[in-house]
């Protein structure tokens, strides 16, 4: 164990543990592109076999951070979701109001045709 933290002084790590925040920060800014910046934090981990990851942290006004990619959103506070650039959906699931990389398609519907029956949907044979 001694030799892992020795190794994890070294410029090798240093450089394998900036490249593991780099690609954290490049997945957060492609998800959160209204985020500021400045009130989040990234830490690197390494493992025993000398790869590292790194994860972003919310920095909370009390001391506490709140990682972005492993909490549950649902739990977000107003203020991370200010920070995120997520505060003007009113409500909506932040998903809703970001752009996706290609348009999805919605049908079309007639509404001048009646409903088909619940009984002759039920009816009908599958097809297979």
């Amino acid at each position: 164990m001694d030799a892992l933290l020795k190794w994890m002084k070294s410029p090798e790590a240093q450089k394998i543990a900036d490249a593991a925040e780099d690609k954290a920060w490049n997945e957060f800014q492609q998800q959160f592109p209204r985020a500021d910046r400045s009130k989040f934090a990234s830490e690197a981990n390494f493992a025993k076999n000398h790869t590292a990851s790194a994860e972003i942290f919310f920095k909370n006004s009390s001391g506490l951070s709140t990682s972005v990619f492993g909490s549950d959103k649902r739990y977000w506070s107003p203020q991370m979701k200010t920070a995120l650039g997520l505060d003007d959906v009113n409500g909506f699931p932040y998903q809703l109001p970001l752009k996706t990389k290609k348009a999805l398609p919605i049908p079309a519907v007639d509404f001048t045709e009646a409903a088909p029956s619940i009984k002759k949907i039920f009816n009908s044979p599958i097809k297979i």
